[in-house]
């Protein structure tokens, strides 16, 4: 049995999806905040359900008692300066307390889905960044990446226990989700409505079914392959490509309008400022201004090696995504959009 945490998130509802596809290859054992979440309707009677709150360490002994293993993808991820506590708790602590859990449990194994952000952004160095990379202080790194960082240190503090550990680094993660409005599928969202800038950086990519399969791989491989990190990127790309392929998928005007690195942190610290005195949603912050405003580049090469699994190409991710998006918005969106 697999105690899975994040399982209504992006990459975790698409986990349960391959589980399901994959004839329920073990039994699940799933730590939510909402048992009665709709995404997991589908798999009630299926899955054992238990309701947690990640941030208190008190319940975690019981929660993971007689696992094979924890696959902790339950993260925060936000860049606006309100939400940073609350990722201190989750993002640090929580990864700490499962990790103190399962060693006094005997829980053998620890899966942990990190973030390229969490290997740090050299404001000096445009070599490509691979599992090799250690944390230098940047202004280009977030506050997500920095508790990101913190929970590996966990994990890895945890293999130095005696823990059997694998460490995911995905890039910026592609794919359909049923809320279009968060994290990168709301890409999808904002290009449909209209969206007309761009902004000027170059990032790495994946899409989500790649790293559902490596977490599936190491599952079905351990030891093999264990106690490393591997960076999960299929391409890196400018944003304007990446904008520009999903707008041609909907059919729609592909940003034209370049964001001036100067222009996109004033309008992250208007919009910041906004968010703290009237509570409007911080779409652009500071630290995203920053981050997509610049280059980087990442290294995957060591994932697809040892799995033997190539990643898909970014383009047909954005195809099946914009297929999915256009289902899910009616007739209205497929009269418009092109043969995909």
């Amino acid at each position: 049995m697999w105690v899975v945490t994040g399982a209504t998130g992006f990459v975790g509802y698409h986990f349960l999806r391959w589980w399901e596809e994959a004839g329920r290859p073990f039994p699940l054992r799933l730590l939510v905040r909402r048992p009665d979440h709709p995404y997991l309707r589908p798999y009630l009677g299926q899955v054992e359900v238990m309701q947690a709150d990640l941030s208190q360490e008190a319940s975690f002994h019981e929660m993971v008692r007689g696992a094979e293993g924890i696959l902790h993808m339950a993260a925060t991820i936000s860049f606006s300066p309100r939400a940073r506590a609350y990722m201190q708790r989750t993002n640090i602590l929580s990864t700490r307390y499962l990790v103190n859990a399962a060693l006094e449990e005997g829980v053998p194994k620890f899966i942990y889905l990190s973030s390229i952000a969490a290997l740090g952004r050299p404001a000096d160095d445009r070599s490509p960044i691979d599992e090799r990379a250690t944390w230098t202080d940047s202004p280009y790194n977030t506050w997500y990446g920095y508790t990101k960082y913190a929970g590996e240190k966990e994990v890895w503090r945890g293999q130095a226990e005696g823990l059997s550990v694998f460490v995911l680094n995905p890039g910026i993660i592609l794919g359909p989700y049923p809320d279009w409005r968060k994290g990168s599928p709301y890409f999808f969202t904002a290009i449909w409505k209209g969206l007309r800038f761009y902004p000027r950086g170059i990032n790495g990519f994946v899409g989500v079914e790649d790293v559902v399969q490596a977490i599936a791989w190491a599952m079905a491989n351990f030891p093999t392959g264990w106690g490393e990190r591997y960076v999960a990127v299929a391409e890196n790309l400018a944003y304007q490509q990446l904008f520009t392929w999903i707008a041609e998928a909907l059919g729609r005007r592909a940003p034209a309008i370049p964001l001036p690195p100067f222009v996109a942190y004033a309008l992250g610290w208007t919009i910041e400022n906004l968010h703290k005195v009237l509570g409007i949603p911080a779409v652009i912050t500071r630290e995203t201004a920053r981050t997509s405003s610049e280059a980087f580049y990442y290294d995957g090469s060591k994932l697809t090696a040892r799995t033997g699994k190539p990643y898909t190409p970014i383009r047909e991710v954005i195809a099946k995504t914009a297929k999915v998006f256009l289902e899910s918005h009616g007739s209205a969106a497929k009269r418009r959009a092109p043969n995909i």
